[in-house]
């Protein structure tokens, strides 16, 4: 979470707080007054007080369960890019209290050109859209690499003669069923959260991506990790795992 938005939800919930305890001083001074005017005075002033101060921490209490939204805000960035022509993101961002998450709509403008050409989305889930993204080409298939479910990397890939685009996405249920992985017998709790595969490198076709995953049910803490290797097929355009390190 960026610190601006930090910074704006700390705020928010000071100020928040400070409002709600405003009903429960003023029903306490209430209380106060009424206990010296009699025993029944006193005890409807210790019920006013009880039942402002229930509701205000029950208020409370569903602000912080529920998330305080911040958002949308709306951005446009254009990225030169190292093949020629300029990637254009539009982005939406949205944040509670408890999670943020970027959209991004892609667009690609060639070089010499006022058309653009639209690509795909991406979803940046509880981390930062660094803004930095370059589309790669190898023979025919143009690639970009952008984020996807939480914890999860995707490419979106196409010919841009064509302009026909397809996303795959490195999930974990997905490497699992490779023959390659399963040739490997690698252990791993099927199906399980908080498993990540992330793009690290992609060159000359060859696409390798990082992958934690769990390896204990029964505790949070026991992950292993492994390399992924995968080849672009050049007539498809699918990533083909090739070998695991």
């Amino acid at each position: 979470m960026n610190s601006s938005v930090f910074i704006g939800i700390v705020i928010l919930i000071f100020i928040g707080l400070s409002i709600l305890s405003i009903p429960i001083f003023l029903t306490f001074l209430l209380y106060r007054k009424l206990r010296t005017k009699g025993e029944t005075k006193k005890k409807l002033g210790i019920v006013i007080f009880a039942i402002t101060a229930s509701a205000m921490i029950f208020l409370v209490l569903h602000f912080l369960i529920s998330g305080v939204g911040f958002g949308p805000e709306y951005d446009k960035v254009e990225i030169n890019q190292k093949i020629g022509g300029t990637l254009i993101c539009s982005s939406t961002y949205n944040a509670d209290f408890h999670d943020w998450q970027y959209d991004v709509k892609y667009e690609y403008k060639p070089l010499g050109t006022d058309s653009t050409i639209k690509i795909g989305c991406g979803e940046y889930y509880a981390s930062e859209w660094n803004k930095d993204e370059q589309l790669i080409q190898f023979k025919k298939w143009t690639i970009l690499k952008t984020g996807d479910r939480h914890g999860h990397d995707k490419i979106i890939i196409g010919d841009l003669k064509k302009n026909k685009w397809t996303e795959y996405g490195f999930y974990s249920m997905d490497i699992e069923r490779e023959k390659i992985w399963i040739k490997s017998k690698i252990y791993s709790i099927s199906n399980n959260c908080c498993q990540e595969s992330f793009i690290t490198k992609i060159e000359n076709g060859l696409i390798q991506v990082h992958f934690k995953f769990k390896t204990n049910e029964k505790t949070g803490n026991e992950y292993s990790n492994r390399q992924l290797f995968y080849k672009i097929d050049e007539e498809t355009g699918k990533p083909i795992m090739t070998s695991i390190r």
